[in-house]
């Protein structure tokens, strides 16, 4: 037999060539690939919020929880204090309040639309208790002797987790490249780590935890120490999941001390930053806030004491920082000489909760996309209703809600567009903003095939039927 010609060598290799190409393409896996598909959701079956410490007070839980939730099957929520597991029992449609809780887990129905808040002082304080999550930011921290932050980061699970900090000061990049890599953290345990001692250094700095090992929920608390004589005052500082050119601070009270923004330029190119004022009627740049250049990886802080307090500033209710580069933010002042922050909160599309530790308070609305409505359900301690209203939001607008006595719990359904939104608390004691979020409700399960990865393509975190975020 004679060999085979070039034109049958070619038209047997190039459907060869072909199908590898195809198999290669759409095995491929990456953002932009043809074989990436988007992950299943799937019925939540488990989530655990972690709340940092606390001096007195407490911590409330509630569920929003469908009880055909998770395929039907039994639903149950505990709280970890220390070693100890306790069940909690959960009424639906009102907040549960415990003595202390360092861990809230939620498994079967009860784990879609799990909420916990920690409350209590010195001062009036109030958090968010968060998920685990695989980036975070902290804007506006201390480590100087007066102002100084303690990081907590606490590992819900069995085996050892590690995270990457990054530090960002008003000079650039503090520290050895500007990092504390490795930071590890022992299964269920919390580390603290102390500014002051890690990083010492007298401006405002902005914090990046990068969990790169295992799973870590992040939270800070911010004190000043007064010089001489005087007591500490102490607030918790909540993460902000990433840096954006708009970012809204809701919830100002009207009679706010040593008002300040501090803005951190995350990235690589210099950032104008300009700050506005937000009310019921409208969202405006008044005279006297002139756009300002931060540096790159750079941090910033605006006085504000000025502006907030002459006439323009009558019925504020927020800021809003624009930048022309990528940005974190967050607001700082005292309220009858106790501290005060906020930061800006992720959109809210569907239904949430948030628990009222004490009477007095008022919802903050803002940051609509465009205009509708959202219905405020007040509920108390039993889960029954005490008011229900619903109010009108729309575009650089804010609105405060009032909230009536007796409610423990306020049920918030937006209509029509996505919002942003504040719980203020007030008392004798001070004042506290609490953000709201999206509740979880489902969980995330990868589409994983054979193929290539895409070289440089950063690590997915795990959603998979648990709920770390």
């Amino acid at each position: 037999m004679g060999r085979p010609s070039a034109l049958a060598v070619v038209a047997v290799v190039a459907p060869l060539l072909t199908v590898g190409a195809a198999l290669l393409t759409d095995t491929r896996v990456g953002p932009d690939g043809p074989g990436d598909r988007a992950p299943e959701e799937v019925a939540l079956t488990s989530a655990t919020l972690v709340c940092p410490t606390g001096q007195g007070g407490g911590v409330l839980v509630a569920s929003d929880a469908d009880p055909d939730a998770a395929g039907g099957s039994e639903g149950r929520v505990t709280a970890l204090v220390g070693k100890e597991e306790r069940e909690v029992e959960i009424v639906p449609g009102a907040a549960t309040r415990l003595d202390d809780a360092d861990e809230v887990a939620g498994s079967g129905s009860s784990a879609p639309g799990l909420v916990a808040q920690r409350y209590g002082g010195p001062g009036l304080r109030a958090v968010d208790c968060p998920a685990t999550s695989s980036d975070q930011w902290f804007t506006g921290v201390g480590a100087g002797a007066e102002h100084r932050s303690v990081l907590e980061l606490h590992n819900p699970d069995e085996g050892p987790a590690t995270a990457t900090i990054t530090v960002l000061g008003q000079s650039g990049p503090v520290g050895a490249g500007g990092e504390l890599r490795g930071v590890s953290v022992a299964g269920g345990a919390t580390t603290r780590i102390e500014l002051g001692s890690a990083i010492p250094k007298r401006e405002e700095l902005t914090l990046r935890v990068t969990t790169d090992r295992g799973r870590l929920a992040a939270t800070v608390i911010d004190s000043f120490v007064p010089v001489g004589r005087g007591e500490t005052i102490k607030e918790y500082l909540a993460g902000q999941r990433e840096p954006a050119t708009s970012q809204l601070l809701l919830g100002l009270p009207a009679d706010v001390e040593e008002p300040a923004v501090v803005v951190a330029n995350t990235s690589d190119s210099a950032a104008r930053v300009s700050l506005r004022l937000v009310t019921a009627e409208s969202t405006f740049a008044p005279t006297g806030l002139e756009e300002v250049l931060v540096d790159p990886q750079s941090v910033r802080r605006f006085s504000l004491s000025r502006v907030l307090g002459s006439d323009v500033a009558e019925g504020v209710l927020g800021i809003e920082v624009v930048s022309s580069q990528p940005t974190t933010a967050s607001f700082r002042g005292r309220v009858d000489g106790d501290l005060l922050t906020v930061v800006p909160q992720g959109p809210v599309v569907t239904a949430t909760l948030v628990p009222v530790p004490l009477p007095g308070a008022r919802l903050v609305l803002g940051g609509a996309e465009a205009l509708g409505t959202v219905t405020v359900l007040a509920l108390d301690e039993r889960g029954r209703e005490v008011d229900e209203r619903v109010v009108e939001v729309g575009p650089d607008l804010a609105v405060e809600v009032p909230v009536p006595d007796g409610a423990t719990l306020l049920r918030v359904v937006p209509r029509g567009t996505a919002v942003q939104g504040v719980l203020r608390l007030r008392s004798g004691a001070g004042a506290a903003v609490v953000g709201l979020r999206e509740l979880v409700r489902v969980g995330l399960v990868p589409d994983v095939r054979p193929g290539l990865v895409v070289p440089g393509q950063p690590r997915q975190p795990d959603q998979s039927g648990s709920s770390g975020e």
